[in-house]
């Protein structure tokens, strides 16, 4: 009989809070790195009652989007830089040493320790990182080490288990480009294209938006994960940004198919080269395209790999609503018209004109606090409804079901992999919510939730219409003020599995680390 235990979704990485700051969060989704230590020393101590360990981390094991770049309030989507990606490595193990301790103690006793990449680690796998990476876990010779970080799933008897961004368009990682990648740094060299690998548009979000409104809006980042239904949340608290939203949902529209198409039947699109169209020599063209000068798109860049040329307004507008219609169906439409009118009466003489910038002082001019704390309700009124549908989007009442996935596309996605896999038992993480849902026929959809802290709306903004305006503004004023703890959710849970002597899982549950701890 073996054993193993499943956890996803650790996030760890940024700053804490400053001893002398008013916040407990600093800028980290993980505030409890001391439990995921305590979690793995406990299931080394039980080797020797319990038999073999296996210890599977199911992806975004850190952070790297929560990391800042080397000049302040900067963030990238991705790292491509291996020595600043390697620096950021350092920063998040030397922030949570004992997490790391603890694996390397758990590999010491002969477990078996297997990690997958997430969309929010995607740095772990080039070549210098991934050494660090070994490094800082204290791999020798003779531990039982495996890291899968190239797209591939991991089977465990009749149970398949990976991270779940494959079925979310907004996160899809497009190995094929970031093979590429690899391959030139294993060579020392530079990736001689910006643009080779294009990260997904949910990490543009976070770093381009989710991070820096989170300077004023600390629970920000805890909506997750980020696809099309934080667009509109995002545009409600701070119109300013809508600019940046607009260009990140055109990146979304133009590089989905990078990525499957649907979980049933995967199709991968664009330009997917074999290793020797590549060249690995810096100066030289990439993929067949003539000019190193311009991106995938047929964009002029700069040095800083910032595109030159505009943009045609109308498909990043068209882009925009594409991405509201997907959240907030026929609301889109007066959702932007309120916006409209909002910034018409607040910027009378169009002096910033449509593209509104995401500087501090435009964000506080539009922002969600300024509506509610400024010269009149009324701005606050009419996007109400639309607002509401938004969180409503994110949550609903079977949000935090175990028994119930209200995300469809994952749901989807375990089935496929049941009906064409042969598989009884599919573990996903990537959402942030912990599930078992029967699929039928003794089969079952687990998802091992997050190690992080999670946001859970009240439910007088889910449910109540009547009450569902003053609960609101007294929510956002809450959140302002840095003080969501009646919100916020600390649920580790895991994924156990019971592997008999013939490979097949015996035993598959998902528990709580607080209630295991003390039975």
């Amino acid at each position: 009989m073996r054993s193993t235990h499943i956890i996803s979704d650790l996030h760890l990485g940024g700053d804490y809070a400053h001893p002398r700051g008013s916040g407990k969060r600093g800028f980290r989704l993980c505030t409890r790195a001391d439990a995921v230590a305590q979690f793995i020393d406990g299931i080394t101590q039980k080797f020797a009652q319990q038999g073999p360990s296996e210890l599977i981390l199911n992806g975004d094991t850190v952070d790297f989007l929560a990391e800042h770049d080397e000049k302040p309030n900067a963030w990238s989507p991705f790292t491509r830089d291996p020595g600043l990606a390697v620096k950021k490595l350092q920063s998040i193990v030397e922030r949570d040493q004992a997490v790391f301790d603890a694996m390397g103690r758990f590999l010491d006793k002969g477990g078996r320790l297997v990690v997958l990449l997430g969309n929010h680690d995607i740095e772990l796998s080039l070549p210098t990182v991934r050494a660090a990476f070994r490094r800082a876990l204290g791999i020798k010779a003779g531990h039982d080490f495996e890291f899968l970080y190239d797209g591939e799933a991991y089977i465990v008897g009749d149970a398949l288990i990976e991270h779940g961004n494959r079925y979310d368009s907004w996160n899809q990682v497009d190995y094929d480009a970031l093979r590429h990648v690899r391959s030139v740094q294993s060579r020392r060299l530079d990736v001689p294209d910006e643009h080779v690998f294009t990260p997904p548009a949910g990490s543009e979000m976070v770093t381009e938006v989710i991070n820096t409104i989170k300077l004023d809006y600390p629970f920000v980042d805890l909506l997750k994960p980020e696809t099309a239904a934080v667009v509109p949340m995002l545009l409600a608290l701070e119109p300013g940004f809508r600019s940046r939203l607009a260009t990140i949902a055109l990146l979304y529209s133009r590089t989905r198919s990078h990525g499957l198409s649907n979980p049933v039947t995967p199709r991968f699109g664009g330009d997917i080269r074999s290793e020797q169209d590549i060249s690995i020599i810096p100066g030289e063209d990439m993929g067949g395209r003539t000019d190193p000068a311009q991106n995938g798109f047929g964009e002029e860049i700069s040095s800083d790999g910032n595109v030159k040329t505009d943009t045609d307004r109308s498909e990043k507008s068209a882009a925009l609503k594409e991405a509201l219609q997907a959240a907030l169906g026929n609301q889109a439409e007066r959702f932007l018209r309120d916006l409209d009118a909002e910034i018409a009466e607040a910027d009378p003489l169009g002096q910033l004109g449509d593209e509104v910038t995401a500087s501090d002082t435009v964000s506080r001019i539009y922002g969600f606090a300024a509506l509610l704390f400024g010269r009149t309700s009324q701005p606050f009124e009419r996007r109400m409804p639309a607002l509401l549908k938004a969180m409503r989007g994110l949550q609903d009442t079977d949000t935090f079901e175990l028994g119930t996935e209200s995300a469809k596309e994952y749901l989807d996605a375990a089935q496929m992999l049941c009906d064409r896999g042969g598989f009884r038992y599919v573990v996903f993480g990537h959402t942030h919510q912990a599930k078992r849902v029967s699929l039928g026929d003794g089969r079952f959809y687990l998802n091992t939730g997050t190690w992080a802290d999670v946001l859970r709306f009240p439910n007088e903004i889910l449910k109540s219409e009547a009450d569902a305006l003053p609960a609101l503004q007294a929510f956002v004023a809450q959140m302002k003020a840095g003080d969501f703890s009646a919100w916020t959710l600390f649920r580790p849970t895991y994924v156990h599995f019971e592997v008999g002597d013939d490979g097949k899982v015996s035993k598959a549950e998902l528990l709580n680390f607080s209630e295991a701890a003390t039975s």
